[in-house]
């Protein structure tokens, strides 16, 4: 047991450390490349915030661990806007850009409820989990469109958050480093997750919903709450907003595509309909004056204590 906590919390500070120095290295080496700063923000660092359900949903998937490669992806999605957004507003109210209204949320909704639809079958696929790399690419594309458009301040707020600088082999040390960090702390979690199932009798599913989804969207909450703290609140929601479609087409895309991933019913009458009430919520909440309020920030959370709540007498 103790090496198990051992092995997840080694894995957990590579996996965040990992994730930070490829996002630096990454970010300065794309602004080198004269890349602006709001593609850089809306890319590279979503991308790298989404790194460790990359790393630990991908190890899984290939590992034969189904349960804890979809758990993350589906726990993490709710994590990031039941506790991290919710958090968020909670320090302070967060402006939202209209577009993150009209287009993000609709589409993360679609995605969702496409996934669940999908999932009834019993099996996510592997075709399917090509269909949203695909769609990914294409939503990537979109960024890199709109961001030549945007407006003037906020290409400003994303340039103080994005700075470039470092040599060029320093930069792609960085992200060599922070690539490695990635997949043996991907590794380490896993291993030790699955370790404390056994011991404590959880299921893989459970462990990976909770446990390792919560610690693998520490970078979510922590990038979060610092762009609140300097008051780029559209920051702290498009990264979520970012951050939950790149778990649910990239990751859960790349873990379907390895191997195909067989679904529990669990996730069909629990999981997936939390993920999607989240979602949901969220267009009601941002579209009311384009503002997410301390109190709706607050109920975001209690739906996610309510639903870990769940989890542990659905357990018991």
């Amino acid at each position: 047991m103790l090496k198990d906590v051992l092995y997840m919390l080694i894995g957990l500070l590579l996996l965040t450390g990992g994730a930070d120095v490829m996002v630096a290295g990454a970010s300065q080496l794309a602004r080198r490349m004269g890349i602006s700063a709001l593609v850089i923000g809306l890319t590279i660092v979503s991308l790298g915030t989404s790194a460790p359900e990359m790393a630990v949903s991908l190890s899984a998937s290939l590992s034969g661990r189904a349960d804890i490669a979809i758990g993350n992806v589906v726990g993490s999605n709710i994590s990031n806007i039941g506790l991290a957004l919710g958090l968020a507003a909670m320090v302070r109210p967060l402006a939202v850009q209209a577009r993150l209204v009209r287009f993000e949320v609709p589409l993360l909704f679609g995605i969702s409820l496409l996934t669940y639809l999908i999932a009834l079958t019993g099996v996510i696929p592997r075709w399917f989990g090509g269909i949203f790399l695909l769609g990914l690419a294409l939503y990537i594309t979109l960024l890199y469109y709109w961001s030549r458009r945007e407006k003037p301040e906020i290409q400003a707020e994303f340039t103080e958050e994005v700075r470039g600088d470092g040599s060029l082999l320093r930069n792609i040390g960085k992200i060599i480093f922070g690539l490695a960090s990635l997949a043996g702390g991907g590794n380490l979690l896993v291993d030790g997750a699955v370790g404390i199932a056994r011991w404590v009798g959880l299921s893989e599913l459970v462990i990976g919903l909770t446990i390792v989804a919560v610690g693998t969207s520490l970078p979510e909450m922590v990038t979060s709450i610092i762009a609140v703290v300097r008051n780029h609140g559209d920051i702290a929601i498009g990264n979520i907003l970012g951050s939950n479609l790149f778990n649910t087409l990239g990751v859960l895309g790349a873990s379907a595509a390895a191997q195909p991933i067989l679904v529990q019913n669990d996730l069909l009458v629990r999981d997936l309909p939390v993920m999607g009430l989240l979602t949901i919520l969220l267009f009601p909440f941002l579209k009311s004056g384009f503002v997410l309020r301390r109190w709706e920030g607050a109920f975001l959370v209690l739906i996610y204590i309510a639903y870990a709540v769940l989890l542990f007498f659905h357990h018991t």
